[in-house]
């Protein structure tokens, strides 16, 4: 049922009517939001790239050549995936609004309560940690830190601070959403999927401006406006509820997603004063929505083995912990490591294994004993402010983390 029916079932003819379409409405969402293990596998990827450019950062074209920049292209996946999620959960809290089961402030409230209950404990534990042992810039830093604008912080001292400044993409997308539930929820309907396409153009308008005003470089890869087509892009797939199915056809999407990335990465290693160096990230957000359609639906064969993959599942449900964490790792090895065993983080396989191998330790007990019990914390809280979950929704009392998925309702374990 297109949205043209919806909106006729709850405007037109009686009100019980109109209920029962939304209804159908409803119920078609449930029904197509399942559990999707693959995309767990695409947050480990995601993750892992980040984690390895950023562990063999001193190594000449280890271990891949340098001019494919691992990092960046993880995090735009990452941004990529956020907008998605978020945007589809907002999207099915606004049929329940207008099917009459919320209103806007509940429905807000309960957004941000979540957002802060997700994103905050690993933040403030990794700030806290890195306080007590005195890492890098933070102590210096730290009012930056606990206002979540390190991005702003980068762009103003056009410079990387030591063990915070990968906070600046946690930073941006929980900027971006101080505000987005305001257009996804608020914004009369029709209009919502022309805002989202305008606040992409908005995006690259931004670089477009920094490369004609000769802005830094950080500043145009670090302020959220920099972000916005990325984040946009997966909204608007979101907000769409567009998937990608398997056809005969599907080798010459892929090699035109492969194109894209190729020409990205060229693009971002020549110069960054040109004009044509602001296509990057569209480039990058355009092959990632295809990715992230295909995956809602599911590969099959050998990519579907390897995304379903326990390990990778994992690693992408603990993938928030990775990103957080890694680069505290890091620091805390290349500071207390004795001097008979420094070989383990002087030889760069070595380096990768050890700091990728504590990495995932310290985001395993982060996901046990922090993150866990919150996220039944906000669950419960959740369900007594916005009241039952309607059956056969994923969220519904009783329904186990492992059969859960991570993506519905208010919740976006993507950021990074």
């Amino acid at each position: 049922m297109g949205w043209a029916a919806y909106w006729a079932g709850i405007g037109v003819g009686s009100s019980r009517r109109g209920v029962f379409t939304s209804e159908q409405t409803l119920a078609r969402d449930r029904a197509l939001e399942r559990y999707q293990p693959q995309f767990d596998g695409l947050r480990a990827l995601a993750v892992l790239t980040v984690m390895v450019d950023h562990f063999s950062a001193d190594v000449p074209n280890f271990p891949l050549p340098d001019w494919i920049r691992l990092g960046a292209t993880g995090v735009r996946l990452f941004l990529v995936l956020s907008g998605y999620f978020i945007t589809a959960s907002l999207r099915r809290a606004r049929d329940r609004m207008d099917a009459g089961r919320l209103s806007a402030g509940k429905t807000m409230a309960a957004f941000y309560w979540r957002r802060l209950l997700r994103i905050g404990p690993a933040y403030f534990v990794f700030a806290g940690i890195a306080l007590l042992l005195n890492l890098g810039a933070i102590r210096h830093y730290w009012p930056w830190v606990f206002t979540g604008t390190v991005d702003w912080l980068i762009a103003l001292n056009n410079e990387w601070p030591l063990a915070i400044s990968h906070l600046w993409s946690i930073c941006v997308q929980e900027q971006f959403y101080l505000l987005w539930p305001l257009l996804i929820l608020l914004l009369p309907r029709r209009w919502v999927l022309s805002a989202i396409i305008a606040v992409a153009f908005a995006g690259i308008a931004f670089r477009i401006g920094c490369v004609i005003f000769s802005a830094p470089i950080i500043a145009r890869w670090v302020l959220p406006f920099g972000s916005l087509d990325s984040l946009a892009a997966g909204a608007a797939l979101g907000w769409w509820g567009g998937r990608l199915r398997a056809s005969r056809g599907g080798w010459v999407i892929a090699l035109l997603c492969l194109s894209m990335l190729i020409v990205a990465a060229v693009l971002r290693n020549s110069d960054p004063t040109k004009l044509k160096s602001v296509l990057v990230e569209p480039l990058e957000a355009g092959a990632f929505v295809i990715l992230v359609a295909r995956t809602a639906t599911g590969f099959d064969g050998n990519i579907a083995r390897f995304l379903s993959n326990a390990g990778l599942v994992f690693a992408g449900r603990i993938s928030y912990g990775l990103y957080i964490y890694h680069i505290l790792v890091a620091m805390v090895f290349n500071r207390w490591m004795p001097s008979q065993m420094r070989f383990l983080i002087t030889i760069p396989s070595l380096r990768l294994l050890v700091f990728g191998i504590a990495t995932l330790f310290t985001a395993a007990l982060s996901w046990r004993f922090l993150e866990q019990p919150i996220n039944r914390l906000r669950g419960e809280k959740t369900r007594k402010a916005l009241g039952p979950i309607p059956h056969g929704s994923w969220e519904q009392e009783g329904a186990t983390r492992s059969q859960r998925p991570s993506h519905l309702i208010f919740t976006a374990d993507s950021s990074g």
